[in-house]
């Protein structure tokens, strides 16, 4: 049992968001959950997971969100929401574009940022939802530039949210690689299943606790080049 422990999944409504939710709860966390539209969400409120309508970009919903909450309430924040973006950097329109960073990294800072309160101070963890794809010293192909790039953001993002919200309460970040996942953004050829990989996830979340420092990391704990 996880000792009354406490989580917020945002971004829960599939994949490894859903996983997270389903693998916290089996551990005896308390679970909460957010879904950009709850008429297509498939949240298991079967297991006692509070859900809440949450669009990460919506800074004044997550604000909301905080304050009710209140302060020092979460063991654990995962952000969760993201998409996969235009392909093609060439084709893509700008406003495309633009809505792949604010999705997948502007939109989760500032997200962590509005609800650093609700994590208790010295143990908690936050938790940013990125991917291999987003380490420059990893990436030897290219391709899917523009979902790599904002990324990068989102783990640039993260330190600067550590060292200005996170470090001088001892609160952990973590900028997580679930690894290559079977879920619709995955696709059906990848070799890891989703509860192999938040079952790993979750172990990571739980033993970074009390560590108070930033890492880039997959779900088997492998640390990951910047």
């Amino acid at each position: 049992m996880a000792d009354g422990k406490t989580a917020l999944i945002v971004g829960a409504s599939r994949g490894l968001g859903l996983g997270l939710v389903r693998e916290l709860s089996g551990r005896g966390w308390l679970v909460a959950a957010t879904v950009r539209d709850p008429s297509s969400a498939k949240a298991p409120t079967d297991l006692g997971v509070g859900v809440e309508q949450l669009d990460v970009t919506d800074l004044r919903a997550v604000e909301a969100l905080s304050a009710r909450l209140g302060r020092g309430s979460l063991d654990l924040l995962v952000l969760n929401a993201g998409v996969s973006g235009p392909r093609d950097l060439m084709a893509a329109e700008p406003e495309a574009i633009a809505a792949t960073f604010i999705t997948n990294a502007a939109g989760p800072a500032r997200a962590a940022h509005a609800l650093a309160g609700a994590v208790k101070p010295r143990t908690g963890v936050v938790a940013f939802m990125s991917s291999l794809m987003g380490s420059i010293g990893d990436n030897n192909s290219g391709g899917s530039d523009t979902y790599r790039a904002s990324k990068a953001a989102m783990n640039s993002y993260a330190r600067s949210f550590h060292h200005r919200a996170a470090e001088a309460e001892g609160i952990t970040t973590l900028s997580l690689h679930p690894g290559w996942v079977r879920t619709d953004m995955g696709g059906e050829r990848a070799p890891l299943d989703v509860d192999t990989s938040v079952r790993g996830l979750a172990e990571v979340c739980e033993a970074a606790s009390g560590r108070g420092d930033h890492r880039f990391i997959q779900y088997d704990g492998r640390e990951l080049p910047w």
